[in-house]
């Protein structure tokens, strides 16, 4: 199972990285690009979700074992759902990037028997959740992967070419 996770933090890094590149060279201001038809009003606030949601799972991750890192030292409060977190898309970049190296340094630390560990989470309407961590890091990378389709298909929509998503090419 670490392994796994491992190869999909440095996965989440690169892919994560890919789609900004192409984000940042076609879309223009992109925080406040529109949607339509999405939960989320605007691709700011689509990306903002990802990164506010990886925030607070690597935050509860780290106290099931932080192995040395306090994500709150590394990259400031952890925001709220719905919080808006970035003025402009340079900003938002520069903070994904941080978070994806910091996860990347998280999953190279984690030990077996954190896999078996019970990782406590209450959401926004109050509500403890319980989980087995490694159920919890598989949401994690899939709730990430979910929501970078969507992207996708939104850049699909734009007529931008986007083939970012192949795992398979990154080792």
């Amino acid at each position: 199972m670490k392994e796994i996770v491992q190869y999909y933090a440095r996965c989440n890094q690169k892919i994560n990285s890919d789609m900004l590149s192409i984000i940042a060279g076609k879309v223009k201001d992109p925080m406040q690009h529109p949607l339509q038809g999405y939960f989320f009003k605007t691709l700011g606030q689509l990306l903002e979700h990802i990164y506010i949601a990886d925030s607070v799972w690597l935050k509860a991750f780290t106290a099931v074992d932080s192995y040395g890192i306090d994500v709150e030292k590394e990259m400031g409060p952890t925001p709220s759902y719905g919080q808006e977190v970035f003025k402009n898309f340079e900003d938002y970049r520069a903070a994904r990037e941080k978070l994806d190296r910091l996860i990347v340094e998280y999953m190279g630390k984690v030990q077996d028997d954190f896999f078996a560990k019970t990782v406590v989470r209450v959401n926004s309407r109050g509500e403890k959740m319980e989980k087995k961590t490694w159920k919890a890091v598989l949401h994690f990378f899939n709730h990430q992967t979910h929501h970078r389709g969507q992207i996708s298909n939104i850049l699909d929509e734009m007529n931008i070419e986007n083939d970012y998503s192949n795992m398979i090419r990154i080792e």
